[in-house]
């Protein structure tokens, strides 16, 4: 018997300190920290969140780095993850939906608050935008009236360039395989360009290109970013320089998924209108989608004469150029 117990030992003791050595490596190397981490976004987020592209947010710390995921409605609702400093919403949105203006839903969360950067094509033929602040990438299903978007946003200081990009782009496809949507990725995600400068009002060639202002001399300045087809946001603003720079017209045009959580109208059925005396807003029928674009024009409050005849030949102008150059039709303007 005394054998017996003694071979026990030498058997369980080893055993016992592989699982303990077995166990430190698991919590204490690289390899078992980047494990746990894939084993933790196994379930985080619905599974959603890559690990390669998350990894350059989080360190691989699945504390801190990955805090809070909430699943919002029932099987058609959408996903609230937090990936380090930056928030992911993640959905699948009909073309036919609409924001009702009820409980807080996923057209809230598209709606960012606006920064100082005009919103950028992503290149690298992926749909979306980014304004270093927050970015998204929509993929369009082939099999059905819908889109995936995934919209990142920044908490803090965080800077959304590249790597947000990709995350976004990773997280999309993912996204699009999970809820059976059928759609075309992009390439490689570029570096993120330039922010836009000031420039002459005759130098327009982007997104401030069509609208006549050759002889609107309160206009000392433009701001705009290239165009293209990919891009789901542009943006033109119009300045003067008197005491210091500001703003007088924000001319903006918004696709797909981000056109119908802009959308201004008061019910269906309403293609085109006014709000007060300072917004403007038209819209055109887009090939590949059953959401109609939306384009707008603000006046702020630095402008102090009657500007209603330049606002809406500088919206035409502008919803005229982007719609012909994704051949759009159907473009319906305020009477």
């Amino acid at each position: 018997m005394t054998v017996i117990r003694r071979l026990a030992l030498y058997v369980a003791l080893p055993l016992a300190l592989a699982v303990v050595a077995g166990y430190g490596w698991y919590r204490l190397s690289d390899t078992g920290k980047r494990w746990r981490y894939e084993d933790r976004l196994a379930t985080y987020c619905q599974g959603l969140v890559p690990s390669e592209e998350s990894a350059v947010f989080t360190g691989y710390d699945t504390e801190q780095g990955l805090p809070n995921d909430v699943h919002h409605g029932g099987s058609d609702g959408y996903e609230f993850c937090v990936v380090g400093k930056t928030t992911l919403t993640i959905a699948l949105i009909p073309e036919s939906a609409r924001d009702d203006d009820g409980a807080r839903g996923v057209f809230d969360e598209l709606r960012s608050s606006r920064t100082g950067t005009l919103p950028m094509p992503l290149g690298g033929g992926w749909h979306g935008y980014t304004d270093l602040d927050s970015t998204a990438v929509v993929l369009s299903c082939g099999n059905k009236d819908a889109s995936v978007v995934v919209h990142t946003a920044g908490r803090g200081s965080a800077v959304a360039g590249r790597t947000t990009a990709e995350l976004a782009a990773a997280t999309a496809v993912r996204a699009a395989e999970h809820r059976n949507c059928q759609a075309q990725p992009g390439g490689r995600v570029p570096p993120t360009p330039a922010e836009p400068e000031e420039e002459s009002r005759f130098a327009a060639k982007g997104t401030c290109a069509g609208i006549p202002m050759r002889d609107m001399d309160i206009v000392h300045w433009i701001k705009e970013t290239p165009t293209a087809d990919s891009s789901v946001m542009e943006t033109c603003v119009l300045g003067e320089t008197e005491a210091r720079a500001e703003e007088l017209f924000q001319v903006r045009a918004y696709f797909g998924p981000f056109a119908q959580a802009w959308y201004p109208g008061d019910g269906p059925g309403r293609d085109a209108g006014r709000h007060g005396s300072d917004f403007l807003w038209a819209t055109a029928e887009c090939p590949g989608t059953g959401a109609r674009a939306l384009f707008t024009i603000s006046t702020t409050v630095y402008v102090h004469e009657d500007v209603e005849d330049f606002a809406r030949a500088a919206l035409r102008g502008f919803a005229e150029r982007a719609a012909g150059q994704r051949g759009c039709t159907d473009l319906r303007f305020p009477g």
